[in-house]
């Protein structure tokens, strides 16, 4: 399956996501099979997540499509990175030994009450873990482990983030070292993997229509090296794309072989 979910709620950033989605749904065409409905406006609660009864609802479309159409593999196109609750939770659920590869500047590991800004976005592996908000924890299918994840790209955290990657001590390489990624996931016994991708993974000056920018990161070249070396490795079940901003497909170019390769993993 190839899901569009052009959430942008996530993020509290309108313009910049459906931008960058509506470039992304004209680049994928007809090989997008599913699209998830997104609100339109948002409504005001009381929960401190920003936007809440639009991810609320979203969450749950998405729920009931992967329930009712039960994919065996899934490239998630999003969106923000709130997209990712139940891809990765569904597929946790059916693949035992399940590695989560997160390419990211941002370990997007904040609780509703921890989080500054309390935009989703920056929650969903904290939520994906058990902690977080208890009716979006409702909806997911699984819970995921602290050890399932590896942060690739890594380098803007927030101090709560920081204690708590260090007290479950989960991986990080924010160079991408193939090696130790290679090696931490056989000791690990990790036989499927998840590949989560925002574009703020990589360095600024390598590619800069990202939601959230951020100077050092990966270069292109790596980043599909190290996707391309793990496919030789392990199986990979789900792909995601996540917070791109880009207004053409001039502004995509610079990352096709991501976009292509992100896909071409899976097998579909």
């Amino acid at each position: 399956m190839i899901l569009l979910f052009p959430q942008w709620q996530g993020a509290n950033r309108r313009d910049p996501i459906v931008r960058g989605t509506d470039t992304l749904n004209n680049y994928y065409g007809e090989q997008i099979t599913h699209r998830i409905i997104t609100e339109k406006h948002t409504m005001v609660t009381n929960n401190p997540i920003k936007n809440y009864s639009a991810i609320y609802n979203q969450t749950l479309r998405c729920r009931e499509l992967l329930k009712r159409e039960q994919p065996k593999k899934l490239y998630t196109i999003g969106g923000d990175c709130g997209v990712e609750l139940m891809p990765v939770s569904y597929l946790n659920e059916r693949y035992e030994n399940l590695g989560i590869i997160w390419f990211d500047a941002h370990a997007d590991a904040n609780t509703p009450a921890s989080s500054v800004s309390k935009n989703f976005h920056g929650m969903p592996l904290r939520q994906l873990c058990g902690d977080g908000d208890d009716r979006l924890g409702q909806l997911t299918f699984s819970t995921v482990k602290p050890e399932q994840i590896l942060y690739l790209g890594l380098r803007d955290v927030d101090i709560p983030e920081k204690e708590w990657i260090s007290k479950k001590d989960i991986f990080v390489s924010p160079e991408a070292d193939i090696a130790a990624i290679t090696a931490t996931l056989r000791k690990r016994k990790v036989r499927h993997l998840y590949i989560h991708f925002d574009v703020d993974a990589l360095d600024k000056t390598a590619y800069h229509h990202s939601l959230l920018p951020i100077a050092g990161g990966i270069n292109i070249p790596h980043a599909y090296k190290v996707i391309k070396s793990l496919e030789k490795e392990f199986n990979v079940v789900g792909t995601s794309l996540t917070e791109v901003v880009a207004a053409s497909q001039k502004e995509l170019k610079p990352i096709n072989a991501i976009l292509e390769i992100l896909v071409a993993v899976l097998n579909l």
